[in-house]
């Protein structure tokens, strides 16, 4: 169909076609196919992704017999706008029948493919790169080389909101397997570790003695009676053996751990109210007194091969309990020694997401604590995926990144500790304050006003003094205002007699993201008065008129000509400001020099 409405398309690259179809609108599908409607552009677009779709159905192996039973089934998930898995750490054990499925909430394409070990390519982004590098030949089959012999299992191309779930028989072979999305500009953060471990029993021949008290710490129990002892044949500590009981009461917990090889491990403890672990009569974890269970605290030892008893003292005054113990080794993974699995896992996991988004053609404007961004930061997340975070304090750019927006989860944890940067590619531009005079250009630049004052709590030095930020006399923030068309914010700030304001507008340059920044002074600036851009990579201009200041980013400015210079062993890009002129506008272009894969029109 696609061919008799435009039989131009017998002749395109497949590589071509592939780009009409993630990106129709674009300027290759509009000089491609110029003389057809843009009705029927959408028609063609439509032909080829099912043509890809029936394609990459085909290519998929009909699920097992065993499909509907496996021995472990496991969920991996993509977080909207982070470029990252929900998790980078996936257990199974050898030889064991696995469902693993991929879920593609993100706004990009996604695959996931399982490799075996490379002590060359450990976590497959040599891979991914090589697949990349294989241009017409992988873009039929999602960027997947099907035929690789390092493929264990690997994913079709997934849709926006799409799921697919994966059929396979875990190796016999422990040891790590990477898991990568090998969509070019994904593996760099979207990779992780498929540990195919033994869960073997760790803890053997355990028991229990129950004692009765009341007590504000852990008694020495080897002076009192106990009321009851009995044995945990599933290997497990559990304080269900005390359910009956209200209160006032303690335990010792006896095993030995079987050490099948040398090596070092990793213990974490947690309890309400007071427990100590103890391995081969030495204490390796003490979370002693009444209190409620907090995160695990952690003890390692390295332990050699053989048998090695383990002791846990436990006691319960009033109220709630718990008792969580945990070890982890690098051959065998995470082992829960305690029927009420350890929070380790949940203390270091971060909460689920919950992003901010800039909706209907519109920038979103969100003021908040921001990592690395001091407090007065104002964040702003506009349409296309590119972002800033602008600082009130200084009254410059403080941070750049492309992706998502910001993800206020942590807002809703505990007592609350902020927003953090939802995407990825994030550059910190020129940090501190953003003119100066400078009598020369050896003249060294003063990001930050500060002042000093006695620290008078140090009783150790009474005449210490600390350093602090201050607002800078010649600088008065203003605000900023939205435009009514698309909510994009005008930071407006004053600089001695003159008015500045700092706008942003994304844009798309070859395909890649770009932030058009326009920066207007307004009234006579002092003399030798200059504005920093940039103080971070080798800032040279290349060839082609950028200047580089990360592998990742790129400017160019215009309406003046900047300046490179050195101070101190760091270079600065700096651009002077006329100070015969009533009005001086210039623009700065932000420009990312790496494509991400996996676009899909809206």
């Amino acid at each position: 169909i696609a061919a008799l409405l435009n039989p131009t398309l017998l002749t395109c690259p497949l590589k071509s076609i592939h780009s009409l179809i993630v990106h129709p609108s674009s300027l290759m599908h509009q000089t491609l196919i110029p003389s057809v409607s843009p009705n029927s552009r959408s028609i063609i677009g439509l032909c080829l992704g099912l043509t890809l779709s029936i394609a990459s159905f085909q290519a998929q192996a009909e699920p097992p017999e065993w499909s509907g039973n496996p021995d472990e089934a496991l969920v991996i998930k993509t977080l909207p706008g982070m470029m990252r898995y929900d998790t980078a750490d996936l257990t199974v054990s050898p030889g064991a029948k696995v469902k693993l499925t991929l879920e593609n909430p993100d706004d990009l394409q996604h695959n996931l493919v399982v490799l075996k070990p490379d002590p060359a390519d450990k976590d497959g982004q040599k891979f991914a790169q090589e697949s990349w590098m294989m241009g017409e030949k992988v873009i039929a089959t999602g960027w997947v080389p099907r035929d690789h012999p390092r493929i264990l299992v690997a994913s079709g191309l997934l849709d926006p909101n799409a799921a697919e779930s994966l059929y396979f028989v875990a190796p016999d072979q422990p040891g790590d397997y990477p898991f990568v999305c090998t969509v070019p500009g994904h593996a760099l953060l979207m990779r992780g570790v498929l540990q195919v471990r033994s869960k073997s029993r760790l803890l053997t021949d355990l028991t229990y003695t129950l004692y009765e008290g009341n007590w504000d710490k852990l008694p020495d129990f080897s002076k009192l009676t106990p009321v009851e002892t009995g044995k945990l044949p599933k290997g497990l500590i559990d304080l269900d053996i005390a359910k009956k009981r209200k209160g006032g009461f303690g335990l010792v917990f006896e095993g030995n751990l079987k050490i099948e090889k040398a090596e070092e491990f990793q213990f974490y403890l947690a309890s309400d109210d007071g427990s100590r672990l103890i391995i081969d009569g030495e204490g390796i974890i003490d979370v002693d007194g009444v209190h409620p269970a907090g995160d695990p605290k952690e003890g390692k030892i390295k332990l050699p091969e053989g048998t090695h008893s383990l002791r846990v003292i436990y006691f319960e005054k009033a109220g709630q309990r718990a008792l969580t113990v945990a070890a982890r080794s690098k051959s065998l993974g995470w082992q829960d020694l305690s029927t009420s699995p350890s929070r380790k896992k949940a203390a270091k996991a971060p909460p689920t997401p919950i992003l901010l988004t800039p909706k209907n053609g519109e920038a979103i404007t969100h003021r908040a604590f921001l990592p690395g961004v001091n407090p007065r930061g104002i964040a702003v997340g506009y349409p296309g995926g590119v972002n800033v975070a602008w600082d009130a304090d200084v009254m410059n750019l403080s941070v750049i990144w492309r992706g998502g927006f910001v993800n206020v989860a942590s807002h809703w944890e505990g007592r609350g500790s902020g927003s953090q940067l939802a995407g990825y590619d994030e550059v910190r531009i020129g940090a501190g304050l953003p003119m100066q005079q400078l009598e020369s250009l050896d003249e060294p630049w003063i990001p930050f006003s500060t002042a000093q004052i006695k620290y008078e709590r140090d009783t150790e030095n009474p005449e210490k003094e600390i350093t602090f930020n201050i607002k800078h006399p010649d600088y008065q923030f203003e605000g900023y205002r939205l435009a009514p068309k698309n909510r994009y914010p005008t930071f407006r700030y004053r600089y001695k007699e003159t008015e500045i304001t700092d706008t942003f507008e994304p844009s798309s340059i070859e395909g890649r993201e770009a932030l058009i920044r326009t920066i207007s002074i307004k009234g006579t600036a002092p003399e030798h008065t200059w504005f920093r851009l940039a103080d971070t990579g080798s800032l040279e201009k290349n060839e082609t008129g950028w200047h580089p200041v990360s592998d990742k980013l790129w400017l160019k400015a215009e309406g003046a000509e900047p300046v490179i210079r050195t101070v101190d062993g760091k270079k600065e890009l700096l651009i002077p400001v006329d100070a015969g002129s009533p009005e001086h506008t210039f623009t700065v272009t932000y420009w990312w020099q790496t494509e991400i894969g996996g676009k899909v029109s809206q």
